[in-house]
């Protein structure tokens, strides 16, 4: 979850051209983060308590962050991602005539 929180502060620093929502990594980052700190609650809860209903609650919510996180990483292959393109091409304006200079010879 850590590394998920700082790929989000570093993208969120760098990224200024388009959306984050817009890319791929972005929804699959929140698909498992939704799903790594589901079971880390999960975990942690359900060793703590002895109460049925409880855990049968605990349990419900674990099925839906599973759903949510099934949910999000399928629909994160749908996104559509915008291809940055690559600039090559170094244009000179036609206006600028560099062949036509010719340096005055002061050395003469």
């Amino acid at each position: 979850m850590i590394v998920i929180i700082y790929y989000f502060y570093e993208k969120m620093k760098t990224e200024v051209l388009r959306p984050l929502y817009q890319s791929i990594i972005f929804w699959l980052c929140v698909g498992l983060f939704i799903y790594f700190s589901g079971n880390f609650f999960y975990l942690v809860l359900i060793q703590s308590t002895n109460d049925p209903i409880l855990i049968n609650q605990l349990r419900v919510i674990y099925s839906i962050v599973t759903i949510t996180k099934n949910v999000l990483l399928s629909f994160s292959f749908f996104a559509n991602e915008i291809k940055e393109r690559v600039v090559n091409d170094f244009n000179i304006p036609d206006e600028i005539n560099l062949d036509s200079f010719h340096p005055k010879s002061t050395f003469s």
